[in-house]
């Protein structure tokens, strides 16, 4: 059996897929031991399976271990997710819209978790991260160690990766 990494498109029509059609991609990288399969949702965004994809192969490196859609039986089930021996989350990811009620449950959940907002190369990141700063109001940086970071992949990313 072949395998089709982009699911029989191109990097060039990949993102043209209409959000009705079923689609499934099989991404590898030499950080991880397995392919990941991502099977497209009823209704989701071709967009929003990139971004796990692009999230799962950033984390990697330094989180061998890291899956997508995950459930750990809790009220929000990450994109991406890294756990520390499957307890506890140590980096979680998000990929699009995510509101900040959501990162401040989760934050306060986990204070010593580390999160991550992937959007697409359009996204206009500093109005999204100043309406964070200014409706999220947790605590002090120094009570929480762990870093927030958005993430801006470019819009060729599907050629590039």
């Amino acid at each position: 059996m072949v395998l089709h990494p982009l699911g029989g498109y191109t990097a060039d029509t990949l993102l043209g897929a209409p959000k009705h059609a079923p689609l499934e991609l099989h991404l590898a990288s030499p950080h991880a031991p397995e392919r990941l399969h991502l099977t497209k949702a009823k209704g989701e965004s071709v967009e929003h399976l990139l971004l796990k994809g692009l999230l799962w192969a950033l984390l990697l490196p330094t989180h061998p271990d890291a899956v997508c859609e995950r459930d750990l039986g809790l009220r929000y089930r990450p994109d991406v997710v890294a756990m520390d021996g499957g307890k506890l989350p140590v980096w979680w990811g998000e990929c699009g819209s995510v509101k900040a009620s959501k990162l401040r449950d989760l934050a306060m959940a986990f204070p010593q978790c580390r999160f991550s907002v992937c959007k697409w190369g359009r996204s206009d990141l500093r109005g999204y991260a100043a309406g964070l700063r200014k409706e999220m109001d947790l605590p002090e940086r120094s009570k929480r160690a762990p870093p927030f970071e958005l993430i801006n992949f470019p819009s060729d990313s599907i050629d590039r990766f």
